[in-house]
C-alpha cells in the first residue's frame, strides 16, 4: 500500500495530524507535504506537515502517503431515497421521464424508501460526500443519513395546484415539518421544498415561503429545468399541460398561461431571497440571471443529470460572471445513476468548455471550489464546512493518487477533476469522526444496507414490469396509503 493504514478514530481529548503529499484547503493555496490537525470535531490547524508536528509534538500522526486531503464534497442537490431507481429510466427525455417517475415513486412502501435511502447514504460516504442537501417528501433521509453519520439538510417536498385545498395542504406541511424536526439527527436541519412551478400553485409557493420566513427555514425548488416547464409557464401548453396533468389527476383544472419565464413567474410572487436555492436553472435568460443575483438566490448545478435527460446545459459562465452563488449537485440516481462528484466536476468542465468553445470558461480549481465551498455557501453553511480552515468542522476526505492513471502529477486539482472517481476515495471523516477508512465502513453495516436495497430493487422491477397505476397526486401519490385506511390508490 502507498500509505499507512489509518489506526484510530479521532477523540476529543487528542489532536490527530493527518499528513499527505498534498493538502487542498480550497480557501488557500495547495500545500505539498501538508498536514491537517484535528481536535475533536474541529480543524485546529492546516499547514506544512513539519510545522504542525512541531507545534503539536504529542499529537498522533497518521501518514496517508501519496494522497490528496481535501474538504468533503457538499452535494448541493440529491434525492438519496431514489437510489434503488438507478438505471430504470435511462433512455427517456425529461418530460417522459418525470411522467414515468410518478408511477415508479408510488410503487414503494415507506420501509422500502428507507432501505433505498440507506443505500444512498452508503454511496455518499464512500464517494467522499460529507454534506448533502437532500429533497424528499418523507423523512427517510433523516434516519438513513443520521445512522450513517452524514451532515446536511432535508428539504421537505410540497406539491399542490388546487388552491381550494390550500389550507389542507399547509396543515399537512406543518405536520410533516414538526415530525421531521423532532426526528432530526445531529448535524442536520430541515427546510421546505415547493417542488416546481408546474406542480405548485403561486398561492402555495407564497404560503410555503411565508412559513419558511416565519420559522427561519431554508427553501429549495426545482426551477427552469426543462423546455417543457418553460412552455408550460409561458403558454399553458405542451406535455406538462396535458400528459403530466392527466397522470397527476389535474386535467380537470384550468391551465393558466403566465407569459413569462419560470424565474420571472416566481419573482412576481416574492418567494426569492438569500435563503432560496434554485435547482437546475437550465432554461434561464440573462434577465433571469440578473433577477437571481438581485434577490441573492443560490443555484444548484446538476450538469450530468440535465445532460442525460436532454434538458440542456445551464449557462454557468453567465451565472458566475454575475456573481450568483453556485454549488454542484448530483441530483438523484434515478437521473444521474451515481453520486460521483468527481464525475460531476469532470462533466461540468467538459460541457461548459464545449458549449462556450472556450477553455478559459472553467478550470479544475474552480470545479473543486464549486463542489466544496461553493456548495456550502449556496446552502448557507460556508462558515462551517466546505474548506479546510481552523475552526471549521473536520469534514474531509483523502483521495488515493498513487495509481498509474494519475502519474505524473503537476497539479493535484487537475489530477482530481480529470482523472479521479469515487473509488479513489479511501477516507471520509465528518466532524472528526471517521466514517470510512481504507475503503471500509467503520460505523454502519454496509452489507445489511446493500442486501436490503437489493430486495427493494427486485420488487421495484417486478412492479414496473407489471405496470403500476396510481391515482390523484393531490391525494398523495408519492406515498401509498396504509392498508385498510380507506384511501388506497
Amino acid at each position: 500500500m502507498p500509505r499507512a493504514t489509518i489506526e484510530a478514530v479521532i477523540t476529543s481529548e487528542n489532536i490527530t495530524i493527518y499528513r499527505a503529499d498534498w493538502v487542498l484547503p480550497v480557501a488557500a493555496p495547495v500545500l505539498a507535504d501538508g498536514g491537517l490537525a484535528v481536535g475533536g470535531e474541529r480543524i485546529v490547524g492546516v499547514g506544512p506537515a513539519a510545522h504542525l508536528t512541531a507545534a503539536h509534538p504529542e499529537a498522533r500522526v497518521i501518514d496517508l502517503g501519496r494522497s490528496v486531503i481535501m474538504p468533503g464534497f457538499v452535494n448541493c442537490h440529491s434525492h438519496i431515497e431514489y437510489t434503488s431507481f438507478r438505471g430504470i429510466l435511462d433512455d427517456s427525455e425529461f418530460g417522459d421521464w418525470i411522467i414515468s417517475l410518478v408511477d415508479v415513486k408510488a410503487s414503494l412502501t415507506p420501509d422500502e424508501y428507507l432501505a433505498s435511502a440507506k443505500l444512498g447514504a452508503l454511496e455518499a460516504i464512500s464517494s467522499g460526500i460529507t454534506t448533502i442537501a437532500d429533497t424528499s417528501y418523507g423523512a427517510a433521509t433523516l434516519e438513513a443519513a443520521g445512522e450513517a453519520g452524514l451532515r446536511g439538510r432535508l428539504y421537505l417536498e410540497v406539491f399542490g395546484v388546487d388552491d381550494k385545498r390550500l389550507d389542507e395542504t399547509m396543515a399537512d406541511v406543518e405536520r410533516r415539518l414538526t415530525e421531521a424536526q423532532a426526528a432530526t439527527p445531529p448535524r442536520f436541519d430541515v427546510g421546505l421544498a415547493p417542488h416546481a412551478p408546474y406542480t405548485v400553485s403561486s398561492r402555495l409557493y407564497q404560503a410555503v415561503s411565508g412559513l419558511a420566513r416565519e420559522r427561519g427555514l431554508k427553501v429549495m425548488s426545482h426551477v427552469a429545468e426543462s423546455k417543457e416547464e418553460l412552455t408550460y409557464i409561458r403558454s399553458g401548453s405542451g406535455k406538462f399541460a396535458h400528459d403530466y396533468r392527466e397522470k397527476m389527476g389535474w386535467e380537470r383544472m384550468l391551465v393558466q398561461p403566465f407569459g413569462v419565464s419560470p424565474i420571472k413567474y416566481l419573482e412576481q410572487w416574492d418567494v426569492f431571497d438569500h435563503d432560496f436555492l434554485a435547482v437546475h436553472c437550465v432554461q434561464v435568460s440573462r434577465d433571469d440571471i440578473r433577477i437571481l443575483k438581485a434577490k441573492n438566490v443560490a443555484v444548484a448545478h446538476c450538469p450530468k443529470g440535465n445532460a442525460k435527460l436532454g434538458c440542456g446545459v445551464m449557462p454557468l459562465a453567465d451565472l458566475l460572471h454575475e456573481g450568483v452563488r453556485v454549488g454542484l449537485g448530483t441530483d438523484s440516481p434515478a437521473s444521474s445513476n451515481i453520486m460521483d462528484m468527481f464525475d460531476e466536476m469532470r462533466t461540468m468542465l467538459l460541457l461548459h468548455r464545449a458549449t462556450e468553445r472556450d477553455v478559459t470558461v472553467l478550470d479544475a480549481e474552480r470545479c473543486v471550489r464549486l463542489a466544496t465551498l461553493g456548495g456550502a455557501e449556496a446552502l448557507g453553511l460556508g462558515d462551517a464546512v466546505g474548506s479546510l480552515e481552523p475552526g471549521k468542522f473536520a469534514d474531509f476526505i483523502a483521495v488515493d493518487v498513487s495509481r498509474s492513471h494519475f502519474e505524473p502529477i503537476a497539479n493535484p486539482c487537475s489530477a482530481l477533476v480529470y482523472g479521479a472517481n469515487q473509488d479513489d476515495v479511501f477516507l471520509t471523516v465528518v466532524g472528526g469522526r471517521v466514517l470510512y477508512r481504507d475503503r471500509v465502513f467503520t460505523t454502519i453495516d454496509d452489507a445489511a444496507f446493500r442486501s436490503a436495497a437489493l430486495v427493494v430493487r427486485q420488487r421495484l422491477q417486478e412492479r414496473v414490469q407489471e405496470g403500476v397505476q396510481v391515482g390523484s397526486a393531490e391525494s398523495g401519490w408519492w406515498r401509498p396509503a396504509p392498508a385498510g385506511s380507506g384511501a388506497e390508490r
